[in-house]
């Protein structure tokens, strides 16, 4: 056994405590790493991984303190709601459920792994877990990771995401497909809108804005101040609308929520996100690129 194994597993078989952790302090090294440069890289990744495991632990003591009533206090009226606002900083009783929900399936990723998981990984898989097992899905996520660490791909919430889909379906997944992006799917009977078409609400079709003309779309105007531009109708078309429902759909039942609630979200996001600057950004880039393009 070798030196830099046997410092690992000594620091791991203890308890982890912050003294562990090194200072944080400016040094110029170069090379490879020697004994206690790599006892240290491991004591910060304890600490890493010591900030996940408490995660699940949280739910774990949530759940035991929910089932065994040790919330109702010492006169035994405090209800579960006073209870979290006393002792685990006011969260709310739908947080305390969704972290007793996930517990279990995070911790045995972590035995499984010998690490735990991102929360967004396992909150990917928490509920495929409850309908096929957790030691099942743990030991697919581990093979996913092995997979990415053996080809070099790294495994983010959306590759999870494709793992809890075929697991969903039944199908054995081919770990190799879960690394390929996953395209927008294309909308069902797509047909070319026209002003006339837009212009009227039907169920189900355009949603209705004012605009301020800004010049053609292939000089990419964008206008920067106030305009003094006439404001225009203008409708998201039929095929915009199409293409986002069906995406939503899947989307929806890929995480196990209602559309209604990820539409919901959606707008909430889209609303209360800064969408100007993530517009403009875009235009400019498409406007450098084409400038580039004719250039050339």
């Amino acid at each position: 056994m070798s030196t830099n194994t046997s410092v690992s597993r000594r620091d791991r078989a203890r308890a982890f405590v912050p003294e562990l952790i090194p200072d944080p302090v400016d040094l110029v090294r170069s090379g490879p790493l020697d004994v206690r440069e790599q006892r240290d890289l491991e004591r910060i990744h304890a600490a890493r991984d010591n900030h996940q495991n408490a995660r699940w632990m949280r739910g774990k003591a949530l759940e035991a303190a929910f089932r065994r009533q040790l919330y109702r206090g010492e006169d035994g009226q405090r209800t579960r709601q006073q209870y979290l606002d006393d002792e685990w900083d006011g969260i709310s009783e739908s947080a305390a459920y969704l972290e007793i929900k996930e517990w279990r399936l995070a911790e045995k990723i972590a035995d499984t792994c010998q690490r735990p998981a991102p929360d967004s990984h396992v909150r990917a898989l928490v509920d495929v877990a409850a309908a096929h097992g957790h030691e099942a899905v743990a030991r697919w996520y581990g093979e996913l990771r092995r997979c990415g660490a053996e080809t070099g791909r790294r495994v983010t919430a959306e590759v999870v995401s494709n793992l809890a889909e075929y697991l969903s379906s039944g199908r054995q997944p081919e770990l190799d497909s879960l690394f390929v992006p996953r395209q927008l799917p294309p909308a069902q009977g797509r047909t070319p809108s026209s002003p006339a078409r837009r212009a009227g609400r039907i169920a189900g079709e355009p949603v209705t804005g004012r605009v301020v003309s800004s010049g053609s779309f292939q000089n990419f105007g964008m206008s920067r101040g106030g305009s003094t531009e006439p404001e225009q109708e203008w409708t998201l078309g039929a095929e915009h609308v199409a293409q986002l429902s069906t995406w939503l759909v899947a989307e929806a039942r890929r995480t196990g929520t209602s559309p209604d609630l990820a539409a919901d979200l959606l707008v909430n996001a889209v609303s209360n996100g800064p969408l100007g600057d993530w517009l403009r950004a875009r235009v400019e880039n498409a406007a450098a690129a084409l400038a580039t393009t004719t250039q050339e």
